[in-house]
């Protein structure tokens, strides 16, 4: 399914020789949580699209967990897989798990700082993948983080063949066909904060941080690192009308309820503990504190119990993810 020359590991990048980092593979152990069954529409959906010798395109590929489950649904199809991510730790963790099926390759999407933005897809993909054309298009939980949502859509139908699918899901795009008692997952990242800080104010516990809530200044700096890990979540119809401006019909838009242990996302919010509750204890980047190992465990027991409170000490809750299916005419 390559074309000739095609390489699929750039060997020449240094990300490709490095070391893989911690935060990768503690991000990699989202996909044993009960939540990630997110993903399985999207597994379903490429079930029925894919057919021997297409490419397709893992936007936003992560640690590479879709194609893992992907080809575990569907270990005979002979159809390519271009994992393509920003992160050169993610892209590196997902090499080490894929790189030796040879129906997946891997490209990193560098930044040009010279123009201070990303490159585009078709700058990360050589000529050859290009000019033949993408078959399937996949981006799950990740088309909320995208700062120039216009130019990275146009570039996906740039590539896409006509008649190709786009699949795209989210957990944090504000649908206003979910449930009513349904959660945005990152909404739960705002929504905490007073808890959080309540804690503070009332716990004993949490003593070393109260003199943390006197500078509202700080605070702020803080809530602004806060929309760096976590972006503010957008309405359904900022991602129909983006998608349609660049060329997509929309086929079909949906929702599905999954259900999420308070438990596993304590624990993934645990890893980003910086950017959820930075300010108690200071983050070195804000206010150049850097704080000790014992902060940290104390920040994350906070973020234990706000995310606890947060919930009224049920152990799981319903979280809402978008679907959208969409087709280059």
């Amino acid at each position: 399914m390559w074309p000739v020359g095609f390489s699929r590991i750039p060997q020449g990048e240094p990300w490709v020789q490095s070391p893989i980092e911690e935060l990768a593979r503690k991000y990699d152990t989202v996909e044993n949580h009960g939540w990630y069954h997110n993903l399985d529409p999207v597994l379903e959906e490429l079930q029925t699209l894919v057919k021997p010798g297409d490419i397709i395109i893992d936007y936003s590929a992560g640690t590479g967990i879709l194609v893992e489950h992907f080809l575990t649904r569907a270990p005979s199809i002979q159809a390519g897989f271009v994992l393509v991510d920003a992160s050169p730790k993610f892209l590196r963790l997902a090499l080490e798990k894929l790189g030796t099926d040879e129906r997946t390759a891997f490209r990193l999407i560098q930044r040009l700082k010279s123009e201070k933005r990303l490159q585009l897809l078709d700058e990360v993909l050589p000529e050859s993948i290009c000019t033949r054309g993408i078959d399937v298009l996949c981006s799950t939980n990740a088309i909320h983080l995208y700062y120039d949502l216009p130019a990275t859509l146009a570039s996906w139908v740039r590539l896409l063949k006509s008649g190709a699918h786009a699949l795209i899901q989210s957990g944090n795009i504000n649908n206003p066909d979910a449930p009513a008692d349904s959660w945005i997952i990152d909404d739960t990242v705002e929504r905490l904060q007073p808890v959080a800080r309540a804690l503070v104010r009332d716990d004993d516990a949490f003593e070393e941080f109260r003199p943390d809530l006197a500078d509202d200044k700080r605070l702020a700096q803080f809530d602004d690192l806060r929309k760096k890990y976590f972006l503010p979540v957008r309405p359904l119809d900022y991602y129909v009308d983006a998608l349609r401006a660049a060329g997509f019909e929309i086929v079909e838009v949906y929702d599905r309820v999954v259900d999420a242990l308070v438990s596993d996302w304590t624990e993934f919010l645990a890893t980003y503990h910086e950017g959820v509750l930075g300010w108690a204890g200071g983050s070195k980047r804000i206010d150049g504190r850097t704080p000790s190992e014992n902060t940290i465990t104390l920040r994350r027991d906070l973020l234990r119990q706000a995310l606890s409170g947060l919930f009224d000490e049920q152990p799981s809750f319903e979280a809402c993810w978008t679907y959208i299916r969409c087709r280059k005419p």
